[in-house]
């Protein structure tokens, strides 16, 4: 086989490939956005609102100042869902954390049900006055059930994390 036809092989290949490639790639993206409509749907709207999770956690096994939590986002860094507090990310991020570092963990809770990346930056500036020295973003279900363009979510969130 010549080096010519070798190469038009290759190309060939490349070509198929990249173009099942795009087509698988289309085919998730309509099913992602199918299936985000359809959670949407089943999921409806939220009729109660999150346990608090702000509070000191861990005092009672360990001393020393505590560290500084906030946590942002979305329902899903908010608790939506759970029950009580205890049930709730922050409050389990915060257990495991005075546990590994042997202090109390004091959480400051700015995430709010809805939420969106774009909505990351007011969220900043509220987690902020609490002086964090940690910090957990949870924050995307809404970008993706109401398309937001990735870039956008993207940047807000780079944003956010400086």
């Amino acid at each position: 086989m010549s080096r010519a036809s070798r190469a038009r092989q290759i190309a060939m290949g490349a070509a198929y490939g990249g173009g099942g490639a795009t087509v698988l790639g289309a085919g998730a993206v309509g099913l992602l956005l199918t299936q985000a409509k359809l959670a949407r749907r089943a999921i409806g709207r939220p009729t109660s609102e999150p346990p608090n999770a702000t509070g000191r956690y861990g005092a009672q096994w360990h001393g020393g100042p505590p560290v500084r939590l906030a946590v942002l986002g979305d329902s899903s860094a908010a608790g939506l869902g759970v029950h009580r507090s205890e049930e709730t990310p922050a409050v389990v991020i915060a257990c495991g954390l005075a546990e590994a570092v042997g202090r109390p963990v004091d959480v400051t809770t700015v995430a709010l049900s809805g939420a969106e990346s774009r909505d990351l930056d007011r969220q900043v500036s509220l987690a902020l006055q609490a002086l964090p020295q940690v910090a957990v973003i949870m924050i995307g279900a809404n970008d993706v059930t109401h398309p937001v363009p990735l870039r956008d979510s993207v940047v807000a969130l780079a944003t956010s994390c400086r």
